[in-house]
């Protein structure tokens, strides 16, 4: 039975799975609330790890990871062969080496102005800069105190989706996040009108919106 604003937990689970599935993103503990309506973040997180444990229970080749600010299902590493072989006909893009080298040191240096990067990197970066950002890996974050205020750079919450990481906390250190970018398959994502590309700055913030802490009550 439903109780205020507090859900059947079978139900909320049920809710939690369906919409982690269908979703192309993660999905932080803000929005899982606005989405069932479950106004606990502490009963959503439980519920999370109640689905994960299910599936560790049973075997399944797929888990719930938490990745750039939220959570999603995904398929265990152990099967990533067998899921290769699906897509091995699918076009495929990798960033240049010009763009591997400007992303890490936006990573690394965020948020950074443009004349910052081309003083690191030695080259002029406006059409590399222009086509990370096409590719929704990095975003303009703000403007610099400089002559002009210069736009600022950062890294989005699909540069963590693309390597797997939580937070930008997470972020290794620059010969393997060099080594990671060079692997990572570009394949573009559906556009999203319901919500703007976030910083991974803001990613921190995102499990805050429209949720309460459950203190029992």
């Amino acid at each position: 039975m439903e109780s205020g604003n507090r859900i059947e937990p079978g139900r909320l689970a049920a809710e939690i799975e369906a919409v982690l599935f269908v979703s192309d993103a993660p999905l932080s503990i803000g929005r899982l609330s606005s989405i069932t309506g479950e106004s606990s973040a502490k009963t959503i997180r439980e519920t999370l790890g109640e689905l994960e444990d299910f599936y560790r229970s049973h075997d399944r080749s797929f888990g719930i990871v938490e990745v750039a600010g939220g959570y999603q299902i995904a398929t265990l590493p152990e099967y990533s062969g067998t899921v290769l072989r699906l897509f091995k006909t699918r076009r495929k893009a990798r960033l240049s080496q010009a763009a591997l080298e400007t992303l890490a040191i936006v990573a690394y240096r965020q948020p950074i102005g443009r004349a910052e990067v081309e003083a690191i990197r030695g080259v002029n970066c406006d059409g590399v800069l222009a086509t990370l950002t096409e590719r929704e890996l990095i975003v303009i974050s703000g403007r610099g105190e400089g002559l002009g205020r210069p736009y600022l750079y950062s890294t989005t919450s699909r540069f963590l989706e693309y390597l797997g990481l939580k937070d930008i906390r997470d972020i290794p250190d620059m010969e393997e996040l060099e080594k990671s970018l060079e692997t990572i398959d570009l394949i573009p994502a559906p556009e999203r009108l319901e919500e703007p590309v976030e910083t991974t700055a803001q990613t921190k913030e995102s499990d805050n919106e429209n949720t309460e802490e459950d203190d029992g009550n």
